[in-house]
């Protein structure tokens, strides 16, 4: 099993705009809430064939470019957290599930939404954040926006909204390549002037509808309604005191512009919602301890010290340290580190953990005990799927490995972690086969996972390259059976390619 790997990348999080247009998510999985609606949720729009493809093209479109250019956090458990806090609350309000999550290893308060139904959080969001329920907030309030499809409405005015928000994502990306850092910046911030300059005529009411439909998609959640007014006002106060000092001001106050009435309105409906009980509470502050405590680790914001000293009173610090020792080859230690974690052993963190701890040493039959029972426990889920196959490949089993990723790796499959995976395992079994045509197939195999890697990279030539290679060794081994599926990936890769948002 592979360290969860921050992908570095120069460029910082884009597809900024208006609440009318790009918008921003969080939300947490846990026990539904079924408080008391002071508030009449509006029906969720409808929209036609067309526009659902189109929306469908343009969230594939942007999830290929952010794989290309943005640094993410590619962390199984983290995602996986966050993809649930997401499904969670877009539920409550859509019938349509969302596209697709990424966590943006960026330190500035901001995450964003695009037609299609991707989102996309900041690391540093997860950091203001002092509770679940404010990160939950923040995505109740946009799933708000795509559910009312906001950034849909006054068809004209939002076509060259949409415009400028994906041109901005374009610019910010050839800025980066250019020379990075503040013209990235520059780039970032004249696209959301502009886009909010062109929502603003309707952008106040569109707000306003997300945060009354956002606090009840919050509360049936079974999320604290206050935490939305509570989060949303203490960024505004950050505001006020940077501007004071013509300081930063962060990019989620930048596009979603707080007024006095709106807060004041917010904190008033809030009281109208029962609060979690307790259990909820604490089920939800034991989940966010674990949660900020992985990602500062992720991230390198924090340091050993900082970690040990937290640890004496945090299970999330406790998990951190024991993966901060493993990385400095303390592998005892970080099971003793381990063992002291008052968690159900069968947690999917802790086996996750666990085996990390385990992977690192080389223990590899001792990560595979640690990950197969919590895995037959939890078999729908995404991280221990992938990091038992990358323990099945490490003990140079490719064969179940696969096994696990085949639910991962459908046709369309976006998911490109899976896909690398199963390259490195079809790598593998080539290199073991001695039968010519089972070296072949794997090797077919190989070509055509690479050519998906490359596809949600935006590395569109490669993967055609990787694919006509794929087609090559398939017409001299007389696999013709295969062709057919590399002509339809060829064609999707071309479409691609083609497309134009």
């Amino acid at each position: 099993m592979r360290h969860p790997k921050v992908i570095r990348c120069v460029i910082m999080a884009a597809l900024m705009g208006s609440g009318a247009g790009a918008t921003v998510a969080f939300a947490q999985s846990g026990p539904v809430y079924q408080g008391q609606s002071a508030y009449q949720m509006p029906a969720a729009t409808t929209q036609g064939f067309y526009d659902k493809h189109r929306n469908e093209q343009i969230a594939a479109w942007s999830l290929r470019q952010i794989n290309a250019s943005l640094p993410l956090i590619r962390d199984p458990w983290v995602n996986q957290v966050i993809a649930q806090m997401s499904a969670q609350m877009n539920a409550t309000v859509r019938t349509v599930p969302l596209y697709h999550t990424v966590v943006i290893a960026d330190n500035n308060i901001n995450a964003f939404a695009v037609p299609g139904g991707l989102i996309g959080i900041n690391a540093g969001t997860v950091m203001a954040a002092q509770a679940v329920d404010e990160m939950a907030s923040v995505i109740a309030h946009e799933i708000a926006h795509i559910s009312q499809r906001h950034y849909e409405h006054r068809l004209n005015n939002n076509k060259r909204l949409l415009a400028l928000q994906l041109g901005g994502l374009l610019a910010a990306i050839a800025a980066s390549a250019a020379g990075g850092g503040d013209a990235v910046l520059a780039v970032m911030a004249s696209s959301q002037t502009a886009s909010a300059e062109n929502a603003a005529k309707f952008s106040r009411e569109h707000e306003r509808e997300a945060d009354r439909v956002g606090m009840q998609i919050l509360a049936q959640s079974g999320f604290d309604a206050r935490a939305m007014p509570r989060f949303f006002g203490r960024m505004q106060r950050q505001l006020n005191l940077n501007q004071s000092k013509n300081a930063f001001i962060p990019s989620f106050v930048q596009s979603h512009p707080f007024t006095a009435e709106r807060l004041s309105e917010s904190t008033a409906r809030a009281q109208a919602y029962a609060k979690p009980n307790q259990a909820v509470l604490q089920s939800q502050a034991v989940l966010f301890d674990q949660l900020y405590w992985r990602i500062k680790y992720l991230t390198e914001q924090t340091t050993h010290a900082e970690l040990l000293a937290n640890a004496k009173h945090s299970d999330g610090a406790k998990l951190s340290l024991a993966m901060n020792l493993s990385d400095q080859g303390r592998h005892q230690e970080a099971l003793h580190v381990f063992d002291a974690i008052q968690l159900d052993r069968y947690d999917p963190i802790m086996c996750l953990t666990q085996a990390y701890v385990y992977s690192q040493a080389r223990q590899y039959d001792d990560a595979l005990a640690a990950l197969a029972p919590c895995q037959r426990i939890y078999p729908e889920r995404r991280d221990l799927r992938l990091a038992l196959a990358e323990v099945y490949i490490d003990q140079d089993q490719p064969v179940p490995a696969l096994g696990l990723l085949g639910n991962l790796t459908k046709d369309g499959s976006f998911d490109i972690q899976a896909w690398q995976i199963s390259f490195r395992a079809y790598e593998q079994m080539a290199n073991q086969a001695t039968d010519p045509a089972a070296k072949a197939m794997a090797q077919i195999h190989a070509l055509r996972t690479r050519s998906q890697v490359e596809l949600w990279q935006a590395q569109y030539d490669r993967a055609l390259q990787s694919l006509a290679q794929a087609e090559q060794v398939a017409r001299s081994s007389n696999h013709h059976a295969l062709l057919t599926m590399l002509n339809h990936d060829k064609n999707s890769v071309l479409a691609a390619r083609d497309f134009k948002p």
